[in-house]
């Protein structure tokens, strides 16, 4: 695996005075995420920075969607207690076969979108192996077009690249391949009632809990590169669950418990890793994949409206055929659906 700390430096080039807003921030925040006070005097003491620098620091990180609290005459600190992303941790738990396929890792305190950043980096770069995380993410992007709305240290965001010599057959299986990447690595670390939503969503009880988002360069029978991007709802603050228009969930309010960041991040990045080298390795598709895609679906048998760029369909889901292309009963027959041309709305 190349150096960690090199990737690091090169991921944000900012210089001078914005270098070293970014340094406060980020210690910062470290200072204050085991959820007690710290007063004003005593981190501008360690940081080494005035006390109006420090009232700055906290507005900014307010205005990322952090939640502080301010009390006078005892400080600062987070409503709750986060641990944050630490490639150190995150490298540590990696499995094996993640190990050898891993090249580089970083952990990023803020950027425009993961995925962004691996796409613009394949323009000079072979990124095969690379992986990003982002406490936060300035322009979030999901499937279609939708923004992905994840205040600072609320989520698990990540991104990977992996570079196919030839592209492979299943290529238009991959989302699902990634949803099962995803769903094992949730329900490995206790998460309870983890389901898939045809064709990038994780779901909870008909909840989003994350989703998917795949960006590809390259070409349809040649070498292409692949940029996954991953991400999933930790604990997403009140005010912004009541801001958004649709069925959300997330980690900590599901179980009751904050697990891990690092490890989740670890087991994810590691399941990702093991599918991808597996359809490089393999030259017919595994079955097993799918059927396991099958067995997470929560929407099997329920009636549901897909919304096309012209019309609406009403029908009965009916999982999805061995292209996965998603299937439907309407008006008694039954109709296939691929990932470009549908918007799935469980009613």
């Amino acid at each position: 695996m190349s150096s960690v700390n090199d990737f690091s430096r090169r991921v944000i080039s900012n210089k001078g005075d914005s270098n070293f807003k970014l340094r406060t921030y980020v210690a910062l925040l470290s200072m204050i995420a085991d959820g007690h006070f710290h007063s004003g005097q005593n981190i501008a003491t360690y940081l080494d920075v005035s006390r109006a620098a420090i009232w700055k620091a906290i507005k900014y990180l307010k205005s990322l969607g952090l939640q502080i609290e301010a009390v006078r005459g005892r400080g600062y600190r987070l409503e709750n207690q986060v641990e944050l992303l630490s490639e150190k941790e995150i490298i540590k738990e990696l499995s094996p076969i993640a190990r050898e396929c891993c090249n580089q890792l970083a952990v990023l305190f803020k950027t425009e979108s993961t995925n962004s950043y691996l796409l613009n980096r394949l323009c000079f770069e072979k990124s095969h192996g690379n992986v990003v995380f982002a406490e936060y993410q300035s322009n979030g992007r999901g499937r279609r077009g939708n923004k992905w709305v994840s205040p600072l240290v609320s989520g698990v965001n990540v991104s990977a690249v992996w570079h196919f010599d030839v592209a492979p057959n299943v290529l238009g299986l991959l989302s699902l391949y990634m949803g099962v990447a995803t769903a094992r690595t949730l329900s490995a670390l206790g998460v309870d009632h983890v389901g898939l939503k045809w064709p990038n969503d994780i779901v909870i009880n008909d909840k989003k809990l994350g989703g998917i988002l795949l960006e590809l360069r390259g070409e349809a029978s040649g070498p292409v590169d692949v940029i996954i991007g991953i991400g999933l709802n930790y604990d997403l603050p009140e005010i912004v669950l009541a801001d958004i228009d649709k069925l959300v969930t997330d980690i900590c309010s599901h179980t009751g418990k904050r697990l891990s960041r690092n490890k989740l991040a670890s087991i994810l990045i590691s399941n990702v890793f093991e599918i991808l080298q597996s359809l490089d390795l393999d030259t017919v598709p595994d079955p097993s994949l799918l059927d396991e895609w099958r067995q997470y679906d929560q929407t099997l048998g329920r009636k549901a409206k897909l919304i096309l760029p012209s019309k609406e369909i009403e029908g009965i889901l009916n999982g999805v055929d061995d292209q996965g292309s998603l299937l439907m009963i309407v008006d008694e027959q039954q109709k296939s659906f691929t990932s470009g041309e549908v918007s799935l709305r469980i009613q």
